[in-house]
């Protein structure tokens, strides 16, 4: 495939010090057939670079934004990326090669912790990283071995234009996941590849972090609830160890039998925890244990709330676009 015109589509809120740096990688590509198609709540700056196009859309969910960046878009790929992050300089040249098998919708790649991340970033991109923290998303993560996945996430991925869904602004977080969905429903696969990477930041404090796991197990809920197949049953195994948790400390109560059992469970996990989660000190090693355990049941809980309450969607609605929004 030779030198195909990609559109880069970027939501943000406003243009920041991330969106910044963003946007500057993204120009700094070794690819010279693309533009950048900014959508921001808030038009705040202009760029020199005929390149950058803006769109002003208001207070909108990062779907929405998405989805109004798509209607502006030129290219024949569509490639998506978050203001909190940026492209390393091969990005779009090996992301691009693997579309010469017609059967790939999406060709996406690991999102890595930059390396100018604080500690709780630093923290975050170790317990995601993980496979007994994230389970096979671990590799969305970490660089490994190319392969064909269920999904990727939109922080990091290009879709041929020409099959790609609008994203559902009912979800938060999930419309990505469906995205890919939809994308396999037509027929097509996504691939990971490890070769395209982009660094893109994790929450900042690891109180946002914890917050971001139970949306994170929210939104999936309320996403197989709509769509639900026997395949997606994996992404709730993390609600029934969340439930069993619970149901092992209620029952330990009454038995002693139930309560040896469920020590020796707990003192193996635990284990399996701390040794997965060794890093470079004991700081650090002590904060990954810590905020894995929290991960498993933040998202358990989340996926449990959402099981038991319904998504209130709304019908999104899309602004008129400003006369000097481009």
């Amino acid at each position: 495939m030779k030198n195909p015109k990609v559109s880069i589509i970027i939501p943000s809120r406003s243009v920041d010090s991330l969106t910044e740096k963003c946007i500057q990688e993204c120009l700094n590509l070794d690819y010279d057939n693309f533009e950048i198609i900014l959508s921001v709540a808030v038009k705040n700056k202009s760029f020199k670079d005929k390149r950058v196009k803006i769109i002003e859309v208001g207070e909108v969910k990062p779907s929405i934004k998405r989805n109004m960046a798509m209607k502006k878009a030129n290219g024949e790929f569509l490639a998506f990326i978050d203001s909190d992050a940026y492209p390393r300089k091969d990005w779009l040249k090996n992301a691009i090669r693997y579309f010469d098998d017609e059967k790939i919708g999406i060709v996406g790649g690991p999102n890595l912790t930059p390396p100018e991340g604080n500690f709780a970033e630093r923290v975050s991109g170790y317990v995601l990283s993980n496979f007994w923290a994230s389970g096979f998303a671990y590799l969305r993560y970490r660089i490994t071995e190319n392969q064909f996945v269920k999904m990727m996430p939109s922080c990091n991925y290009i879709s041929r234009k020409k099959i790609s869904p609008e994203y559902d602004s009912g979800f938060l977080t999930a419309e990505d996941s469906k995205f890919c969905f939809e994308i396999k429903k037509r027929g097509y696969k996504i691939f990971y590849a490890g070769n395209v990477v982009v660094y893109h930041h994790r929450r900042d404090t690891m109180k946002k972090h914890i917050k971001q796991m139970f949306i994170y197990g929210r939104d999936m809920s309320w996403l197989i609830k709509e769509e639900f197949s026997l395949d997606k049953l994996y992404f709730s195994l993390l609600s029934l160890f969340s439930l069993g948790f619970v149901a092992g400390i209620i029952l330990s109560i009454f038995s002693l039998t139930v309560r040896i059992f469920f020590l020796y469970l707990v003192f193996i996990y635990a284990l399996i925890i701390l040794f997965t989660s060794i890093h470079e000190n004991i700081k650090t090693t002590f904060w990954v244990s810590i905020i894995t355990i929290l991960t498993h049941f933040s998202y358990g809980f989340g996926f449990l709330y959402a099981a038991l309450f319904k998504n209130s969607k709304e019908k999104a609605v899309y602004p008129t676009l400003k006369s000097n929004s481009v």
